[in-house]
C-alpha cells in the first residue's frame, strides 16, 4: 500500500511543491527502471502534479501571499510550538522544500514574542 501524503503535500507553498517534483523527476531519472521505490516515487510526483493542478484550476493564492498567524496563542504556547519547530528544522535535510514553512512559521512566532517584548527561552 502506498502511503498518502496528500495532507503534507498540501501545506507545500507552489514554489515549494515545483522545488519537490523537480526533485522527484530528478529520483525517476536516476533510478533503475525495475527498482521496487520506483513506485512510490511515481505515485508521489503524481499527487504533487495533481496538487498544482488543483491550485491553477482553483486560483489558489500565490506563496508570496501565504502568512502565518501566531497572534492567538498564549506566550507559552508560542515557546514550546517554536521549540517544537526547531526541532523539525533540525531534521529536516538541508535544501528539503519542508524547510520553509517552519521558518516562516518560526519568523512568525518570534515576530509575535517580539511585538509582545517577550524572547523564546
Amino acid at each position: 500500500m502506498l502511503d498518502d501524503h496528500r495532507p503534507e503535500i498540501a501545506q507545500l507553498t507552489s514554489d515549494e511543491l515545483d522545488r519537490y517534483a523537480n526533485q522527484l523527476t530528478r529520483c525517476l531519472k536516476a533510478l533503475d527502471t525495475r527498482a521496487p521505490i520506483r513506485v512510490r516515487v511515481q505515485h508521489e510526483l503524481g499527487e504533487v502534479r495533481s496538487e498544482r493542478d488543483t491550485r491553477a484550476r482553483t486560483g489558489q493564492p500565490a506563496a508570496s501571499q501565504r502568512h502565518y498567524d501566531a497572534a492567538g496563542l498564549t506566550v507559552g504556547e508560542l515557546e514550546q510550538t517554536r521549540r517544537e519547530l526547531a526541532v523539525s528544522l533540525a531534521l529536516a535535510r538541508p535544501g528539503s522544500p519542508v524547510r520553509t514553512p517552519i521558518q516562516a512559521q518560526m519568523a512568525a512566532i518570534d515576530a509575535e514574542l517580539a511585538a509582545r517584548n517577550t524572547l523564546p527561552t
